[in-house]
């Protein structure tokens, strides 16, 4: 049996993956990137089973469309359907400025998944059409350069 959270911490923690993974969240200090590696690895291992809506262990481009819209929407706090650097907060402007393919300085919900797609094509290592956890932890170790 899977343990369900509350909807509203389930997108939330989703749309920190996908934009966290997005963006690259920047960490401190060498010893608060350790304590973060390990932090960040058991938020993305709840993020996970939260976007793993069926719960068969793997993330499907279906679950990710889903997830991605719920954290799109949740972020997109003026209801503008653009996500800006402000309703983002911290994150690497280079990674914003390659996922903003227009160059408005807004991120489209089209702009997001084009972006994701591409990173869920280039992780599914096993190409069975699904993200399992290991492949999902190295696409974000991939879009932000460093390990979990």
């Amino acid at each position: 049996m899977r343990l369900r959270v509350k909807p509203e911490r389930e997108s939330l923690t989703a749309a920190g993956l996908m934009l966290g993974a997005m963006l690259a969240w920047p960490v401190g200090s060498a010893a608060a990137q350790s304590t973060a590696g390990t932090d960040r690895l058991a938020r993305e291992r709840f993020a996970f089973d939260a976007a793993d809506t069926d719960g068969d262990g793997v993330v499907s481009e279906a679950e990710l469309a889903r997830d991605a819209a719920r954290g799109f929407a949740t972020l997109d706090k003026d209801g503008s359907m653009t996500l800006t650097s402000s309703e983002l907060g911290p994150h690497d402007p280079a990674q914003f400025s390659r996922v903003d393919a227009n160059g408005d300085d807004k991120l489209t919900f089209n702009e997001v998944m084009t972006n994701k797609i591409r990173a869920f094509n280039e992780g599914d290592k096993n190409k069975d059409g699904g993200l399992s956890f290991e492949e999902m932890v190295t696409i974000v170790e991939i879009e932000t350069g460093g390990a979990s």
